[in-house]
């Protein structure tokens, strides 16, 4: 009787063993399973539209040793803008990163951005810099607006070209004066209507003029009631003559600044 017992008592201790190695198991793959689903301070990326963009730009220096950087069009709803420039010089990758606590009612920021790195007043600036990206992330509570622009440096000579090919301007620059070609992300002020291409903006220090200068803008879609839009600083205009020749606009302008396409 007293081996009966023993061994009944033995299966059920090994049953209760297997019991809860089993519950163990089942309960740790469920918490896996939710530690996997967590993800703790998840982002929330905010598509914006043209219209509601920031209007960004970059301003090469006299020597285009160093970059401004102009921020306008700002909401209200954001607090930090975090900024990003990224390069190569001489074959190796270089950049600049900052943020910027924006104050209540600021709707417009500046910072330098020095291609190369100081220390006590002496410089080492990066060489043979020529395209590169900006990238933007703008903070809200809502989430995060993130915009990128790829930029091209270039010294002036007959042609003026974007990094990607899509905006042109050929005619007569300063062969020792910086230009950089860039998207401006958004626009300088609200317009609407349907756009056809991104804008582009040509900025430099030079303040000496241009004229006569031939300009191709590669659109979004192919269209002959396309209309070409420059504005130069101060005002928006609309350049006379402008024509569509497959999905390309041509015209001549006789001012830099921001070019863009609407029908």
């Amino acid at each position: 009787m007293k081996k009966k017992l023993i061994a009944l008592l033995t299966v059920l201790g090994v049953v209760i063993i297997l019991g809860l190695i089993f519950w163990s198991r089942n309960k740790n793959k469920q918490n896996n399973q939710e530690n996997n689903n967590f993800q703790p301070n998840q982002e929330v990326e905010i598509k914006t539209p043209l219209q509601e963009r920031p209007y960004v730009f970059l301003t090469p220096s006299i020597d285009g040793r160093e970059f401004t950087l102009d921020i306008e069009r700002i909401k209200d709803e954001i607090k930090t803008i975090e900024y990003e420039l990224v390069y190569d010089s001489q074959g190796l990758p270089r950049g600049v990163i900052g943020s910027i606590d924006l104050k209540d009612n600021e709707h417009q920021v500046q910072r330098k951005l020095t291609l190369g790195t100081c220390s006590k007043n002496v410089c080492k600036y990066d060489e043979g810099v020529e395209k590169g990206t900006l990238t933007l992330r703008l903070r809200s509570s809502l989430g995060v607006e993130k915009f990128t622009s790829d930029f091209h440096l270039q010294k002036g000579s007959k042609e003026l070209t974007s990094a990607d090919g899509k905006f042109k301007l050929e005619g007569k620059f300063p062969t020792n004066v910086f230009y950089l070609v860039m998207p401006t992300i958004g626009l300088p002020e609200k317009i609407e209507g349907k756009f056809l291409s991104e804008p582009y903006g040509v900025f430099t220090a030079e303040k000496s003029g241009v004229k006569n200068l031939n300009l191709t803008l590669s659109l979004l879609e192919t269209t002959e009631t396309a209309k070409l839009f420059l504005f130069d600083g101060k005002s928006l205009t609309e350049p006379s003559g402008a024509k569509v020749e497959g999905d390309k606009l041509n015209a001549t302008v006789n001012s830099l600044g921001i070019f863009f396409a609407t029908e």
